[in-house]
């Protein structure tokens, strides 16, 4: 028997404004942005706040960009959701100006993470077909020998600049991008010509394969955006009718603007809310801390990784202390994870809300609404417009309290990979999105227990990773910890878990962290692979393990390299 799982609201599907990302945000009495004066400023530069981005100033830029993309290299020439335009840029004010230029002169903005090698990054302008490319002053260098491997024009790379002169110019060929004409974007509102566009591409983070080029429409974003506010606004709301006055919108990027977290929560998500972000060139955590208390920060979403940093850092003080709204999302937190960053946040009132979802999914498909609390590791509730199912590996519903791959389907969800088909059929069951994420519904919650290509087998039961790290993480000695199975070959088919931790040995033993993992978990989750202290662990641009770079160094520590043909 088929069991869906749908928001448990009054309205589980909501009408969902059909307009383009542009218009839904610089024209409709959605925006709160679009309805506020035009020098409510949005951007700002952290390290030289007197560098700021209006609303005018936004939309003025856009205009202009999408001119000069469009006169000097042809973008959108030949019709929308054709020409895809490469960025890649560490934070800084004027990428969203770049983001929305590129999309209004009907071209695709395809986001490369500021981590890429050459290789990777000529991968992406490859695959993705492109022959331009925006990067930031850093990477002028990286963008001109991708290109001649792609034999793309070098006067078709152009440098996006914010500080000290706005600018976005041709590296070689002296163009200068920002036109002094503007071109208006085209508004759509057919939904079906909204559906089936390209404006998008996000690159999966490649953590257990090559990355994929995630396509994203105008509906994707605006679904999104639209879905993932109304519990906010509904909250909003009942303050103002208490006579409560409301907490300004202020946060500080400081995660990769290439990931759905970034690019939605920096680029978009903040104009829709009338809020003011903050921008860190890159993350540093001295920064972090510096500017968090600076700027007064209300809002704030980080992954898993850095709120455990701030849990154990003597360094943070009063640093978070006017943070009002708290989330994260891109990998599991546990109950304890949550409850010790809770106790750095606010004033005792602060608690972090984890979403679920993926690029796949434009983003969160679960979330704990704003107002609610839980520090049991719960993901939240489904969001409107979003149906889920918990299945085995036939693909049958598996009962509340059972573990199973969490599938989705709904609006939110991609259209597939870009050129791509293959692996496009591969991850759809029929009209359902194959997260690969492993969940269980229990208690009336949902939990993630981890990745279903990253589950260990030892004597054919079933290790979660996350499940020891989590645990590891209590540890207070052990500041980060990531594990992976290991295989000898006298026993192919068992993992043997193994734990690589951010530890001081002299303050903590292998055999110390063995017997912690031993007196609190089964005996088949044990640490049978061994400890090993590194200075850091490898992660992905939004601080995911590359559990592929440990499970390879795993097998040369272990003399297996020849074995696994490496």
């Amino acid at each position: 028997m088929s069991r869906i799982y749908r928001n448990t609201g009054p309205e589980p599907f909501v009408d969902v404004p059909k307009l383009d990302l542009l218009t839904f945000l610089f024209d409709s009495e959605y925006s709160v942005a679009a309805i506020s004066e035009e020098n409510v400023v949005l951007h700002v530069d952290a390290d030289n706040p007197s560098n700021k981005v209006t609303r005018n100033d936004l939309r003025d830029l856009v205009e202009r960009i999408a001119h000069g993309l469009r006169q000097n290299y042809d973008i959108g020439s030949n019709g929308p959701n054709k020409d895809v335009v490469t960025v890649i840029s560490h934070g800084q004010p004027l990428v969203a100006a770049a983001f929305y230029g590129v999309i209004a002169a009907g071209g695709v903005y395809s986001a490369a993470s500021p981590s890429s090698t050459v290789a990777e990054l000529a991968r992406q302008v490859t695959i993705g077909t492109s022959r331009l490319i925006i990067c930031s002053a850093e990477f002028k260098e990286l963008a001109t020998q991708a290109a001649k491997q792609c034999n793309v024009p070098l006067n078709r790379i152009l440098v996006l600049e914010s500080s000290p002169f706005w600018s976005l110019s041709s590296l070689y060929g002296g163009i200068n991008a920002i036109s002094k004409e503007k071109l208006k974007w085209e508004k759509i509102s057919d939904p079906g010509r909204l559906k089936r566009s390209l404006i998008t591409i996000l690159w999966s983070s490649g953590t257990t394969g090559l990355p994929k080029g995630v396509m994203l429409s105008h509906e994707n974003l605006v679904q999104e955006i639209y879905l993932l506010s109304l519990p906010g606004r509904a909250w909003a709301q009942k303050q103002v009718e208490a006579g409560k006055t409301l907490t300004p919108f202020r946060t500080l990027s400081h995660l990769p603007i290439s990931h759905i977290a970034g690019l939605a929560g920096y680029l978009i998500i903040p104009f829709y809310s009338g809020g003011v972000v903050f921008w860190m060139r890159k993350y540093e955590w001295a920064k972090l801390l510096k500017y968090a208390k600076d700027y007064e920060i209300t809002a704030f979403y980080t992954v898993p990784s850095i709120y455990l940093r701030i849990s154990k850092s003597a360094d943070v003080k009063d640093h978070f202390k006017n943070v009002e709204n708290a989330s994260t999302g891109a990998a599991p937190m546990d109950g304890d994870l949550q409850t010790a960053s809770n106790a750095k946040l606010g004033r005792g009132q602060t608690f972090v809300g984890q979403t679920w979802g993926l690029s796949e999914t434009t983003g969160a498909v679960t979330m704990i609404p704003k107002g609610e609390i839980d520090v049991t590791g719960s993901i939240g509730q489904v969001m409107p417009n979003v149906e889920l199912r918990i299945v085995d590996e036939d693909y049958k519903d598996v009962e509340p309290g059972q573990e199973g791959e969490m599938l989705v389907r709904s609006p939110l969800v991609t259209q597939g990979y870009f050129n791509n088909p293959q692996a496009t059929r591969e991850t759809f069951h029929g009209e359902w999105f194959c997260t690969g994420d492993i969940g269980v519904f229990r208690d009336g919650k949902f939990y993630i227990v981890d990745r279903k290509k990253e589950l260990l087998k030892y004597k054919g039961l079933q290790v979660a990773p996350a499940e020891i790290e989590n645990l590891l993480f209590t540890h207070p000695k052990i500041q980060e910890a990531a594990v992976v199975g290991v295989n000898l070959p006298e026993d192919p088919g068992t993992d043997l878990p193994r734990a690589y931790v951010v530890a001081d040995p002299s303050q903590v033993t292998e055999d110390e962290i063995k017997e912690f993992v031993k007196h609190r978990l089964a005996p088949y989750k044990q640490l049978r692979g061994g400890v090993v202290f590194v200075p850091e662990l490898p992660k992905n641009a939004v601080g995911k393990y590359l559990r592929r770079e440990l499970r390879d160094r795993a097998k040369k520590e272990l003399g297996l390299v020849a074995s696994a043909k490496l």
